[in-house]
């Protein structure tokens, strides 16, 4: 009894060390690349090649990052830390319209240090048409169907490179000049 005890033992190790190999993500060194000069998403895969690219919508203010509130899209290199359903989460934008689903189906969740809950996501119907445009308090936020497919691609560790447009790097040398 005790030789099937350890034989079944051995068996459970092994088919666990295989399930930890299948949790691992088939998309491995891809990352995600956020240019906000031309508000857009691209995902890479592991050679650095644009596999798809999608608009969207950036920080309201131009500029990088530096405190919490200030609607900017921060800028470097960044894990991905989470992916959540966020069906049903809502948001008041305080324009007459009341709570609603903001963050679409699902949120990437990104470690900025020094900032939480910064990340892609989907939008609401109400927001849709601004991808393309700076309109978040400093997330990333993608048209839902194009999130769909971004999803599969998100993995924990994986890198997302948010680059500043022109735009962001004058007004960063402005906001210098005045220090």
């Amino acid at each position: 009894m005790k030789r099937w005890t350890v034989i079944l033992a051995l068996l459970l190790s092994f088919a666990g060390a295989a399930l930890a190999q299948k949790a691992k993500s088939p998309y491995e060194g891809y990352s995600f690349l956020i240019c906000k000069g031309t508000f857009s998403l691209s995902v890479l895969d592991a050679e650095g090649k644009a596999v798809h690219t999608f608009p969207v919508a950036i920080g309201e203010n131009f500029g990088q990052k530096t405190k919490s509130g200030d609607c900017k899209t921060p800028e470097g290199v960044f894990p991905v830390t989470n992916i959540k359903n966020v069906k049903g989460v809502k948001y008041d934008y305080h324009d007459g319209l009341g709570p609603v689903e903001a963050y679409g189906p699902y949120f990437i969740y990104f470690d900025t240090p020094g900032f939480k809950y910064i990340g892609v996501h989907g939008t609401c119907p109400e927001r849709d048409d601004r991808i393309g445009s700076r309109d978040s308090k400093g997330c990333i936020r993608l048209h839902n169907e194009d999130l769909m497919v971004v999803l599969p691609y998100a993995h924990a560790g994986m890198k997302v490179k948010v680059v500043p447009g022109l735009a962001d790097i004058w007004a960063d040398w402005l906001a210098n000049q005045k220090n």
